[in-house]
């Protein structure tokens, strides 16, 4: 069963001047532990029952929405446990309900700085799921045993997702499901004590998050700022390329904490025709042919022969068949390899015969920022975590990158702090695989190159570099300072995989500067990358 709830519908608001509704999401230290809201150092009880946790609300009679006002937490004995050090006021003294506020954080709506669209905005409409101003809660239910089975044996693929109950509330909705699948998500990343997650809403059933029906909880784990993937995303919508939405989110598991989180819509589907299509196409079944090349396996896109038996599903997994033959599902995409193996870069009219078979202006921008941000663990430098989709209107293929936890200098160093020229050439030092979509496209064909290099130079120019992006850095923060704090405090002692033993300095300080294994800090890192791109060009 799901369940949509506006705030201040929770409690209704009365007609009568001075009724105002307080509603606050609380997870009580006990049991029997309950909470209020203190207005005029006089405590009025908030609700809550199975159906709202942990929501806790009341209208409250004869006050004022001009006066401050506090949450505090009750024992069974009605005394005060826990109260907010701080007061709370309505930015709207006519209002007569609060958001849905969370206890002990003074600040529900961020306003963050906007970054300058480089290139035309084709992000999907506004979801209410996928909201940067906020953090919204995630509240899992689970069987004990199997939730902290399944966390305890993470590297097990053969394990199959569990039922949970699910409960998503941020300032203004809350939404409910009654049963979702629950399993790790992830690959590199389930080596450490903290793991990302993945939820599967039921979608023959018509239950979807927000027309969602997977989403992803991303761990961050190994940044410890957990803003770099973020900022990312920000750059990629700036930029115009698809990419995922997501937004912060902090996930209990039964009433306990269980981390904060970057939450995610998979790409499929729905994605897909939001994203991509804008809602130009309506039938999944119009959909062209969709790979994906994850995490962990080398997808250079090196031909190797006509039939699909040729390739490792493991390396390139159809997850949309398209118009491709049931017993061929990569025919298309085959055909695409042959063309690029077979292409001369010396030949005249390269982006002539690239713009019939790419969205080669979306690749070059989806390289550029690989390079901008040093990003180690993608397409152009280890040849994974990328989508190709075969577009059935313009009839071309689209890049689609994924996964940006490795970036903004969250790597090897020297590896990716060079010119964009010798960028991937240190890398096929390492072996004999080429990446041919980058040597040949972006180094070999003078016409591409020269676009490249103006699609870089422009975006270093506007959007990379810090007098556009510092704000919205400080902004990030400021917003998820406490939750970070609160993320390194939980006790994942018992757990398995490798601890990073971050803290809250490392937070701080990785963004100004170099930390452990992290050689630099992202804002340093955007300035060297900002003023080399010119010197590399010449201009």
């Amino acid at each position: 069963m799901r369940i949509i709830l506006i705030s201040g519908l929770l409690a209704l608001a009365s007609s009568v001047f001075a009724d105002v509704a307080y509603t606050v999401i609380g997870f009580p230290d006990a049991a029997t532990n309950t909470y209020a809201v203190e207005i005029n150092k006089k405590l009025y009880p908030l609700q809550m029952s199975e159906a709202t946790f942990p929501l806790w609300s009341a209208n409250v009679a004869g006050v004022s929405a001009s006066s401050g006002y506090r949450y505090v937490q009750l024992n069974n004995k009605n005394g005060v446990v826990a109260r907010e050090k701080f007061l709370r006021y309505f930015a709207n003294k006519d209002a007569t309900a609060t958001l849905n506020e969370f206890f002990n954080r003074q600040t529900t709506i961020t306003t963050l700085p906007s970054i300058k669209q480089v290139y035309k905005d084709i992000r999907p409409k506004s979801s209410r799921a996928f909201d940067s101003s906020q953090i919204a809660t995630i509240h899992l239910t689970a069987e004990p045993t199997t939730f902290d089975d399944m966390i305890n044996n993470p590297l097990d693929d053969e394990r199959k997702a569990i039922k949970a109950g699910f409960r998503f509330i941020n300032a203004n909705t809350v939404y409910s499901v009654g049963e979702v699948r629950l399993k790790v998500s992830g690959h590199g990343s389930r080596k450490y004590k903290k793991v990302s997650l993945r939820i599967k809403f039921d979608d023959d059933k018509g239950e979807t998050f927000f027309d969602r029906p997977i989403i992803k909880l991303r761990s961050q784990y190994i940044d410890p700022t957990m803003i770099r993937e973020k900022l990312y995303l920000d750059i990629l919508n700036a930029v115009g390329v698809p990419a995922y939405q997501g937004s912060y989110v902090r996930v209990y598991v039964n009433g306990k904490p269980h981390g904060f989180y970057l939450m995610v819509e998979d790409i499929e589907e729905s994605s897909l025709m939001s994203t991509i299509h804008h809602g130009a196409i309506g039938d999944k079944k119009a959909l062209g042919s969709l790979y994906q090349m994850g995490s962990g396996h080398k997808a250079a896109m090196l031909y190797k022969g006509p039939r699909t038996a040729n390739y490792d599903p493991m390396v390139y997994e159809n997850k949309i068949r398209g118009d491709n033959p049931k017993d061929e599902p990569m025919q298309q995409f085959i055909a695409f390899m042959k063309d690029l193996q077979d292409w001369n870069p010396a030949a005249a009219g390269g982006i002539a015969y690239w713009n019939l078979r790419l969205d080669l202006e979306g690749y070059l921008r989806s390289m550029a920022l690989e390079y901008l941000t040093g990003a180690w663990d993608s397409f152009w430098w280890r040849g994974n975590n990328y989508f190709m989709y075969f577009n059935p209107q313009r009839k071309v293929w689209q890049f689609i990158p994924t996964d940006f936890d490795h970036t903004f200098s969250n790597g090897n160093h020297a590896d990716v702090d060079t010119t964009y020229k010798k960028f991937a050439q240190s890398r096929l030092r390492r072996g004999s695989n080429d990446h041919p979509l980058v040597t040949k496209l972006i180094y070999k064909n003078k016409d591409i190159n020269k676009q490249f290099e103006t699609t870089l130079l422009t975006i270093a120019r506007d959007v990379f570099n810090n007098k556009a992006l510092d704000a919205r850095i400080n902004a990030y923060e400021t917003q998820i300072e406490q939750d970070v704090a609160w993320d390194y405090s939980i006790d994942r002692s018992k757990l398995p995989g490798k601890n990073l033993g971050w803290t809250i300095a490392d937070f701080h300080n990785s963004i100004k500067g170099p930390v452990k294994s992290v050689s630099n800090g992202i804002k340093p890192w955007i300035t060297s990358r900002a003023k080399s791109v010119p010197d590399q060009i010449g201009k």
